[in-house]
């Protein structure tokens, strides 16, 4: 009951603090803060990769995440990636070991792409990133409730044990539904086809993280967030739906 209540605060701490910054932060700081998010993420990836890999450098690696983030964002995605190759091919050639090379390759790509998607997409439109936040939000605690109340088929026993085919159907349920709800409020054109889209993303974007975590034999990515851990635990879901939203309107744009 006690952690359940510390977990209830934090994520009402941080939606509030995540609305606001959406509607009301302009664009350069929202990337930022986005920057230094995807330093973290960077730092929790490669501090599970570090128990896998040798050469791994977490602290190292924030800061380069951080860099890199800030290069997609403010100047070119090209400049990122290259930098991002030039930093990975450094550290990787000190132990001479490609798989050290593919795990910072992957934690890079994993974590800068994905989570700096959701100031792409805040610059884009800022509502946007609230019917994101709704449809993942209301994902997650639809899934929670019908797992519990009714899930009873496993659906990725490997990777997450307690989730079941029920919790992941009440899921998508409960995204499309607050999605299409914030969507119809917000009077936003075009927004339902992302949203029903990453209804059914999302629930890999949970499963990705806990594939890795359960290769090096981890509950939380960090313990950064009271009762929730790291903060991969917290947007992996996310930084999924981000990216299915960025996708569907840059590709929108050019047809």
């Amino acid at each position: 009951m006690k952690n359940l209540l510390v977990r209830t605060i934090s994520g009402i701490v941080l939606a509030t603090a995540a609305v606001y910054g959406v509607l009301y932060l302009p664009v350069w700081a929202f990337k930022v803060i986005i920057a230094v998010l995807t330093g973290i993420g960077s730092w929790e990836v490669f501090g599970l990769l570090k128990k896998r890999f040798e050469g791994i450098k977490p602290a190292l690696s924030a800061t380069a995440g951080f860099i890199f983030s800030v290069a997609l964002l403010f100047f070119n995605m090209y400049l990122a990636l290259f930098l991002m190759f030039l930093f990975s091919f450094y550290i990787s050639h000190r132990v001479y070991r490609i798989d050290t090379l593919t795990a910072y390759i992957f934690g890079f790509s994993y974590a800068v792409f994905f989570i700096s998607s959701i100031a792409v997409l805040h610059e884009y439109d800022r509502l946007l990133v609230l019917v994101l936040f709704a449809t993942v939000w209301a994902g997650d605690t639809a899934a929670y409730f019908f797992g519990k109340t009714v899930g009873k088929h496993r659906f990725a026993p490997r990777l997450s044990p307690k989730k079941t085919w029920e919790g992941a159907v009440g899921g998508v349920l409960g995204s499309i539904v607050a999605g299409g709800l914030v969507v119809y409020y917000l009077k936003i054109d075009n927004a339902i086809a992302p949203v029903v889209l990453s209804a059914f993303l999302i629930q890999v974007g949970d499963l990705f993280e806990s594939f890795i975590k359960r290769q090096v034999d981890v509950k939380d990515s960090s313990h950064l967030i009271p009762g929730h851990g790291g903060i991969l635990d917290r947007i992996d879901a996310l930084i999924f739906g981000a990216v299915v939203f960025v996708v569907y309107y840059q590709i929108s744009n050019t047809l």
